[in-house]
């Protein structure tokens, strides 16, 4: 798989003279417990987060929120999964570079409407320990996927913990079923689609993030980008999860 970037849709469409409705699930705004607000800054989301990593994060999540847990399809969250608040299909959180200390992958949304379409863009925002505190080890937007208005809205990527180990990898190329054996030295995540094409296994390395594609599940990818760019990526939303089952478990 192979991550662009795309800058989010303009509040405005110009072009077309139409207005867009941005819109998203109802944030948790933290506090002390009696209403007054506490000094970190504000992200849209649900999910418990120290403060030091929504202040990290704040700036890269502006404008997007944390999806619910409704608005995946069994694909991508399967039903049959124990609850766990550390690993859920926007939020993971273990060690992934191994110096003890937590690590946090997120998926965050931004959906927008115009001329009778839905667009929803996902970003994953990766944050890493350091000595000198959490920094962000990956900022990626993954795409705008868009349908008309009369096509339910469902999250087109979703994560989950992969622990440390080894691990079956097992993908499907022109009919024929390839198993492959990974080893992980830390925990890391795998990055589940719609789209088999767009799926990809992620981990760390002291303050960078690396991808492992289906194609290729040993080979070691360029660190991801610390910064999301402005490359816009369209995805016609097309729902490819008949039959399939999680590549990685």
């Amino acid at each position: 798989m192979k991550i662009r970037t795309l800058c989010v849709l303009a509040v405005t469409f110009l072009s077309g003279g139409c207005g867009v409705w941005i819109a998203g699930p109802e944030g948790t705004h933290h506090d002390h417990g009696d209403g007054t607000p506490v000094s970190h800054a504000y992200v849209n989301t649900y999910l418990d987060i120290p403060d030091a990593v929504i202040d990290c994060i704040a700036p890269a999540a502006e404008g997007y929120f944390s999806p619910a847990l409704s608005r995946y399809c069994d694909y991508l969250y399967p039903s049959n999964l124990p609850y766990d608040s550390y690993d859920l299909p926007c939020y993971v959180r273990s060690d992934f570079n191994g110096d003890g200390y937590d690590d946090f992958a997120f998926l965050f949304s931004s959906e927008e409407w115009s001329g009778g379409k839905w667009y929803l863009t996902t970003k994953l925002i990766v944050v890493l320990s350091t000595y000198d505190g959490y920094v962000i080890g990956a900022d990626e937007i993954l795409g705008t996927v868009y349908d008309y208005a009369d096509v339910p809205i469902e999250e087109y990527w979703s994560i989950f913990l992969v622990s440390a180990g080894r691990h079956a990898f097992v993908t499907e190329k022109n009919g024929v079923t390839i198993t492959k054996t990974i080893t992980l030295d830390h925990d890391g995540f795998y990055l589940a689609s719609l789209d088999p094409d767009e799926e990809a296994l992620f981990y760390a390395d002291h303050d960078a993030v690396y991808e492992m594609s289906p194609d290729a599940p040993l080979a070691k990818k360029q660190a991801l980008s610390k910064s999301a760019g402005d490359v816009k990526r369209m995805i016609p939303f097309n729902k490819e999860v008949a039959g399939r089952e999680r590549p990685i478990k």
